[in-house]
């Protein structure tokens, strides 16, 4: 299967165009629970357990 690269789309018209109703309001608060999952993320947390799931060692 080829993915269709042709036209750049946002996901605000993917969304549209599937009948999801998108707001300013919705945008503006998916916009900030992203931001404060960024805040939450411990990136050293994660590439050490990475580390440990690739050695075969027990997490």
């Amino acid at each position: 299967m080829e993915q269709d690269t042709s036209v750049p789309r946002s996901i605000t018209d993917i969304l549209v165009e599937r009948g999801v109703p998108v707001t300013a309001e919705g945008k503006a608060r998916a916009g900030r629970r992203l931001r404060e999952a960024d805040e939450r993320r411990d990136t050293a947390s994660r590439a050490a357990l990475l580390a440990r799931l690739r050695s075969g060692v027990p997490a």
